[in-house]
């Protein structure tokens, strides 16, 4: 046998990195190419926190975070690079609906990473790397799953009640009591931080609390919900979470097996329709 395989999943949350690699190699082979495939994570600071503008070409935490994405592809953190190296960020309700400005942004920084560097660097990311977001962010995932929400501390009679019950990518909730707090809080985001798009009644981990009266906590519940989730009942039909199906296909890809998932819609964003010239990509999807 000869020596293992190694994917990286870089993210920018603590409950990510707690439970990342544990919920996606539960639905993947454990060897590739006679290879022990082995996973491995990291964090490292969001670019989302913020709303990214589409006129201002390169942000400094994005430029932070593609370089982490390059060293790991050719250098790895113990002189070994990764095989496969997947970056997660959450869209966050700064840029929920502006996903396609997200991945400009990406690309922006890797484009002036790669001014610095040779044609190999280019080849190398097209190969290895790959740019996903969780939409809104990853608790709107733990609503697709029964179970997930029970670890999470959601309990009956506190059912959710969501406006789109099947996607949970386009996460909004409709419970009257707790919409009285979102137009609260949707005002004063307005009036205080000149923020008019954010809407609190698309904020998964704030809709996670209040059912859980406040005992939620992303890097306890959150993680164990995570590591436990049942992706394959979280959509619903196959236009459902297109982005996390785009993920699920990608790696497929990696390992050369049909999607843990089955069929479904991918995102255009972010993943490529067939027939693509891979040589316009500037990462294994996009």
């Amino acid at each position: 046998m000869s020596s293992s395989a190694r994917i990286k999943l870089i993210v920018t949350g603590d409950m990510e990195k707690g439970a990342i690699c544990d919920f996606l190699k539960r639905f993947f082979p454990g060897m590739r190419n006679d290879q022990k495939v082995i996973w491995d994570s990291s964090k490292i600071g969001g670019v989302t926190t913020h709303r990214l503008e589409p006129a201002k070409k390169l942000y400094d935490p994005m430029k932070r975070l593609v370089k982490a994405m390059i060293a790991e592809a050719m250098i790895g953190k113990t002189g070994r690079p990764a095989d496969l190296v997947v970056v997660l960020d959450d869209v966050e309700l700064n840029n929920l609906g502006q996903e396609s400005v997200v991945a400009q942004v990406l690309k922006n920084a890797v484009e002036d990473e790669l001014v610095q560097r040779n044609s190999a660097t280019r080849t190398v990311l097209r190969d290895k790397c790959s740019f996903y977001l969780f939409k809104p962010m990853v608790e709107a995932y733990l609503f697709g799953d029964a179970n997930a929400l029970e670890i999470a501390c959601v309990q009956a009679p506190h059912n959710p009640r969501l406006v789109h019950p099947t996607d949970v990518e386009q996460f909004e909730t409709n419970d009257p009591a707790y919409l009285i707090h979102c137009k609260q809080e949707n005002n004063t985001k307005k009036q205080k931080d000149n923020a008019p798009w954010w809407r609190e009644e698309c904020h998964a981990k704030h809709y996670l609390e209040h059912l859980t009266k406040g005992s939620y906590k992303e890097t306890d519940h959150g993680k164990e919900a995570l590591k436990e989730i049942n992706w394959k009942n979280v959509p619903k039909c196959h236009s459902d979470m297109p982005i996390i199906r785009s993920l699920f296909q990608d790696i497929s890809d990696w390992f050369g097996i049909p999607n843990p998932l089955g069929a479904g819609s991918f995102d255009p964003i972010f993943y490529p329709a067939n027939p693509v010239n891979r040589s316009n990509l500037l990462l294994r999807n996009l």
